[in-house]
């Protein structure tokens, strides 16, 4: 059986290497793969708005252009959203 002391050293032993800003943590790979998402994302909501605009579908393209404004502020302000939604989570549960 273990005791209290070797349980404590074991989980030290094991978070230790968390700690290690050598270890990577896949931060930058997350990051690259939302910038080419919010590129591939741009892309499209370029060529789908001159499209709206060419065949003067005013509402369609602001719609359009509202969603594209909310999806980019998804993609890169990720870390803000996910703040903001679990703000908005904790309001509506009524948690702190």
């Amino acid at each position: 059986m273990m005791t209290t002391h070797q349980l404590l050293a074991s989980v030290v032993e094991l978070a230790a290497p968390l700690a290690d800003p050598n270890v990577p943590t896949g931060a930058d790979f997350k990051d690259w793969v939302l910038v080419i998402a919010g590129n591939i994302f741009i892309a499209i909501l370029v060529l789908r708005a001159i499209g709206h605009y060419f065949k003067r579908e005013w509402g369609e393209l602001f719609g359009h252009i509202a969603a594209g404004v909310l999806v980019g502020g998804l993609i890169y302000a990720n870390n803000q959203t996910i703040n903001v939604l679990k703000g908005f989570w904790g309001l509506l549960s009524g948690g702190s």
